[in-house]
């Protein structure tokens, strides 16, 4: 999916784990892995790792890759589920749009 230039990683990562908190069934650990890729590097590569990393025994369900295009340009964000939460994709993205655009809370 594509994301708009400047949203930053930590408001990516936010929302990955906001996804998580609201979905646990997704990564039995509590948080997700977020892959910060350049765009320009190994995308195959990032990709092939968050397929790897889906582990229905240790239940991590659900792997992110970030590819990030820097500041100014947009990137894209790639979801990688496990077949027995495919299906729920077209759930999947919304939320997590939904949870990139809430507002951060800086103490």
């Amino acid at each position: 999916m594509q994301v708009r230039a400047g949203l930053g990683v930590g408001r990516l990562a936010a929302a990955v784990d906001s996804l998580v908190e609201l979905h646990p069934e997704l990564c039995r650990s509590g948080f997700a892995h977020l892959e910060v890729v350049d765009p320009a590097a190994a995308t195959d590569a990032a990709l092939a790792r968050a397929e790897a990393g889906l582990d229905l025994q240790a239940g991590v369900l659900m792997q992110a890759v970030w590819l990030d295009a820097g500041p100014a340009r947009s990137g894209r964000m790639i979801v990688v589920l496990h077949d027995i939460v495919a299906d729920r994709m077209p759930r999947i993205l919304p939320w997590l749009v939904q949870a990139w655009r809430q507002p951060v809370l800086v103490s």
